[in-house]
């Protein structure tokens, strides 16, 4: 035993304060956050950032963790791979982090999983559906559904609750859009639906009349959207501008109110679904401090941010409560094997493959609001 360490033990033994030691009990619990907040999809990373500012700030305010303050590091990723393999470099660098909440896109997710699995540094995102996400390592996790699962709901949304035989599917050209219309689209026909169009939309596309055209011409029963909301308000307005009121309906993006915004009445009557719905009395709590916070109601990506960073910490407060040394991967463990968590957007308890499942519910835009199908 060095010098040092016996003067410590004795001092502490005596109750006397110990130069440093004090300091490193007091140290913050460290987790990092990125996601899109500047960019086209920033509103989504907003949301994120909002939910677990207000997560940060109960937490420290009901004591913190086992009395350590939490301090969430928060970063812009702009949608962009390059950024946020930058972002898990300067969380892997940041002493004693141990966990990383995001991002939005699977593609960005993606760009930083190869550096938080190096450093073994556990990856939640609330949002990343792409199947092959958790498939990068054991570091990966989700609070959402994966593409594969959800689509055959698109399916029954498409054939069964809007009554379409054919089907055009204009999708968001990156990895999720590519993935949600391709499984969608075999999901549709193994019920005898036919997809008569299935094409591109480009990142930030203002002109849409070329594919309206087509459409039109084409003249589908249904036409499912699996668009982001700038480019698929935009969509939406010139497709009825241009007298088409063929129904549309669309996944779990379009429930960002954003949406309604920019599209305006043109957004009334789109079907689709949600696992979060801010009306459900078992939620109350949570929305109820988020709109005193923000002045607004959460959404599903609010609430999938929430329980994303109330599903890390609750792991953290385990290996603490275990004796086990804070670390990434003790804390990875933790959250691998964790109990079934209730949280707004239904249960949380991860399978084998470090996947959930929770039950959607659909919603249709009726005079400017989300209301229950």
């Amino acid at each position: 035993m060095t010098f040092r360490r016996a003067t410590a033990g004795l001092l502490l033994a005596l109750g006397l304060a110990v130069p440093g030691v004090a300091a490193q009990a007091a140290e913050p619990i460290r987790v990092g956050f990125f996601a899109p907040l500047t960019g086209n999809l920033a509103n989504f990373g907003e949301r994120f950032r909002d939910s677990v500012q207000l997560f940060e700030e109960q937490t420290n305010a009901a004591g913190g963790i086992d009395g350590r303050k939490l301090e969430v590091i928060y970063e812009d990723d702009r949608n962009s791979p390059k950024e946020a393999a930058s972002i898990a470099q300067k969380f892997a660098n940041t002493p004693d982090l141990v966990l990383a909440i995001g991002s939005f896109t699977t593609t960005a997710a993606l760009a930083a999983a190869p550096i938080l699995t190096e450093a073994k540094i556990p990856q939640i995102s609330p949002s990343s559906s792409h199947p092959d996400f958790p498939k990068f390592s054991p570091y990966q996790f989700r609070q959402n559904i994966r593409q594969d699962k959800l689509a055959p709901l698109h399916a029954e949304l498409v054939l069964e609750k809007l009554k379409g035989k054919k089907i055009a599917i204009p999708y968001f050209q990156d990895d999720w859009g590519q993935v949600t219309a391709t499984l969608t689209k075999a999901a549709i026909e193994a019920r005898g639906g036919e997809v008569v169009l299935i094409e591109p939309i480009a990142p930030n596309a203002r002109d849409f009349r070329p594919l309206v055209s087509k459409i039109k011409a084409l003249n589908p029963d249904v036409i499912f959207l699996p668009v982001h909301y700038q480019e698929a308000s935009a969509f939406v307005q010139q497709l009825r501008q241009a007298g088409v009121t063929i129904p549309v309906g669309a996944p779990d993006p379009l429930s960002n109110p954003k949406f309604l915004e920019l599209a305006g009445k043109d957004a009334e009557g789109v079907l689709l679904y949600t696992t979060f719905f801010p009306d459900d009395p078992k939620v109350k709590n949570y929305v109820d401090a988020y709109k005193e916070k923000y002045g607004r109601l959460p959404d599903q990506y609010s609430a999938l941010a929430y329980d994303s960073i109330a599903v890390g910490v609750n792991a953290i407060r385990a290996v603490i409560k275990s004796g086990k040394p804070l670390t990434g991967e003790n804390v990875r463990d933790a959250i691998a094997n964790a109990p079934a968590y209730e949280g707004v957007t239904g249960v949380t308890k991860y399978d084998d493959e470090r996947e959930v499942n929770k039950k959607s519910t659909y919603i249709i835009v009726k005079d400017g609001k989300y209301v229950l199908y």
